[in-house]
């Protein structure tokens, strides 16, 4: 995923459920951001490349949902998108306004409450994200209002596989097994702690089955259009094997009440 690094997984991290997960994500602020800027995470590495394509061509406005500090943004705005970013933490949006090299328009809000009138965008990015929100379906359905009928939603998240499990036995061996010990379907929070070359970045998310997002869509009125599983290339990884990210690009069928 980038690099040499080391994780660990701590499901018990968060325990207290009232607390949003943007909280965390807040909270954790500066290391993600330094992380993020350093080109060894798994974006610069693996999925930008992948993601991005998937993307329709630049339209009237592209929003941006849980933008963090802007690097997905930064790259739309580059293939001629006109992009509005949006992110729960105050921190995250002040590092994306205030990028020093591609600054991107960022406002603080949630993503179930949108600063935006109805059909005001004809595409909607959330890039690794939804699983980082409590409220995912309200999320989804925020950006259904938000989008004209025909307009597209196109986001990414950690497999569910990945969240699932995890590799067991020896590091060194790229077939070591990959074993899911609880429930796969059982949505549950986890906070993965990664560190490489001094740095640490944690990431509060929650594990959801891959049909929780899919009935999130449906329900929200859209319809599939293309669903990737993205694997990482390097054949020596066990991460070949077994997905790592799932990206959705959705349509709105059915026109906003």
């Amino acid at each position: 995923m980038g690099g040499a690094f080391a994780s660990s997984r701590d499901d018990g991290a968060v325990t207290d459920p009232s607390l949003p997960l943007a909280d965390g994500w807040d909270a954790h602020a500066d290391e993600w951001i330094a992380w993020s800027r350093t080109g060894r995470d798994s974006y610069e590495t693996i999925h930008r490349d992948v993601f991005l394509p998937l993307v329709p061509g630049p339209g009237r406005l592209t929003v941006d949902v849980g933008c963090g500090e802007g690097r997905v943004s930064r790259d739309l705005r580059a293939r001629g998108h006109r992009v509005l970013a949006f992110d729960r933490s105050p921190a995250m949006c002040l590092a994306a306004a205030a990028h020093p090299d591609d600054p991107v328009p960022a406002v603080v809000a949630d993503a179930t409450a949108l600063p935006l009138p109805d059909a005001a965008a004809d595409c909607v990015v959330a890039f690794m994200s939804l699983h980082d929100i409590d409220r995912m379906p309200a999320a989804v359905a925020e950006a259904a209002r938000i989008l004209d009928s025909g307009g597209h939603l196109v986001f990414a998240v950690v497999h569910p596989i990945n969240s699932a499990g995890r590799f067991t036995s020896d590091k060194a061996d790229p077939d070591r097994p990959f074993v899911i010990a609880g429930s796969y379907l059982e949505p549950r929070r986890y906070v993965d702690v990664f560190t490489a070359d001094g740095m640490t970045v944690t990431f509060h998310g929650e594990h959801r089955p891959v049909q929780a997002y899919t009935e999130a869509l449906a329900a929200a009125g859209f319809a599939v259009k293309r669903l990737l599983e993205v694997t990482d290339p390097d054949p020596a990884r066990p991460w070949r094997r077994v997905p790592l990210f799932l990206d959705i690009v959705a349509v709105l069928l059915r026109p906003n009440p």
